[in-house]
């Protein structure tokens, strides 16, 4: 699988996670669209969150983003899920992205 979500994931690329559960990692997103920009990605590869069903999943990766929320932020922060490229989805791996601190 040629997914650079799994290779992070994997350890491939010595990315530092700023949080992580048994179900999912959190790390900096390396374009930055806010000043506090995470992602929260399920270690399970599914295409996008439409096609993340797995209960347990979910709840490990909800439960990570509220950590990282509660963590990076000062409680205000958008959650933002991109599902197709037309969408603005460029990495095809399921992905949350925990956002505070509008830029400009």
């Amino acid at each position: 699988m040629d997914c650079i979500f799994c290779k992070i994931i994997a350890g491939e690329f010595g990315t530092e996670f700023v949080a992580q559960n048994e179900h999912a990692v959190a790390f900096k997103d390396i374009n930055p669209q806010a000043k506090v920009h995470i992602l929260c990605v399920p270690r399970q590869h599914t295409k996008n969150v439409a096609e993340l069903t797995d209960p347990e999943v979910l709840q490990g990766l909800f439960s990570l983003i509220r950590e990282v929320a509660s963590t990076a932020t000062d409680g205000q922060f958008r959650l933002q899920f991109n599902t197709g490229e037309r969408e603005g989805q460029s990495v095809f791996h399921s992905h949350a992205h925990v956002l505070s601190g509008r830029e400009g």
